[in-house]
């Protein structure tokens, strides 16, 4: 009888423990009617927004994407973002692509004369921006819940000879403890998770 009571209150304990856990990535695309493959030939990566990443993660997340197109579409030409982050530096740009990025988060619009002007300047056919929105992270309460991080990572890819959105990818990751006991699990590995899913939904 005891050892049947000490073995129930054993598996409560796990049941209360391992609550929930796993990872997920969804993946929602547009692409603008007028791209067409084969069209872009030199593409800029810029930094990810809204991120701070220690050096080895934005190493990580901007190699990532860049190996990706280039997989995709091996004649692509792609400058890197500290290329590109170094020449509109020089060319005193930076303060104008930081309210570019603020008000295209918030619009939706380009400016497309500020993307013409970047165009020319690295000699692109189009720019390609990630960003990081919608962070959630919530530490495991023992007994309660697991922890849990969330995201939402966004990438667009803007024509500098036409200005349009040629094309955007929206992921939101997930990811959740294998116990109530755990911290919610690192930002930069559920970045990670849903940037995978936008790397295969490249439309090189």
């Amino acid at each position: 009888m005891k050892r049947s009571k000490i073995r129930f209150v054993g598996v409560l304990l796990l049941a209360l423990l391992l609550v929930g856990c796993g990872s997920s990535a969804t993946i929602n695309t547009y692409t603008d009617p007028s791209f067409t493959k084969g069209s872009i030939k030199r593409i800029a990566v810029f930094p990810m927004a809204n991120f701070r990443a220690a050096p080895g993660e934005a190493r990580t997340l901007e190699r990532q994407i860049s190996q990706s197109i280039q997989r995709l579409d091996p004649g692509i030409s792609v400058i890197g973002p500290s290329e590109a982050t170094a020449a509109i530096n020089e060319h005193g740009l930076a303060d104008k692509w930081a309210e570019f990025l603020r008000n295209y988060t918030s619009s939706g619009i380009p400016n497309t004369e500020l993307l013409f002007q970047i165009g020319d300047l690295l000699g692109v056919d189009a720019i390609i921006q990630g960003e990081v929105v919608n962070v959630l992270q919530r530490d495991g309460v023992y007994g309660l819940y697991s922890g849990l991080t969330t995201v939402t990572v966004r990438y667009s890819l803007l024509g500098t000879d036409s200005g349009l959105l040629l094309w955007e990818a929206s992921s939101d990751g997930r990811k959740e403890t294998a116990t109530t006991l755990e911290s919610a699990p690192p930002l930069i590995d559920v970045i990670l998770l849903a940037q995978e899913k936008i790397n295969e939904s490249l439309p090189f």
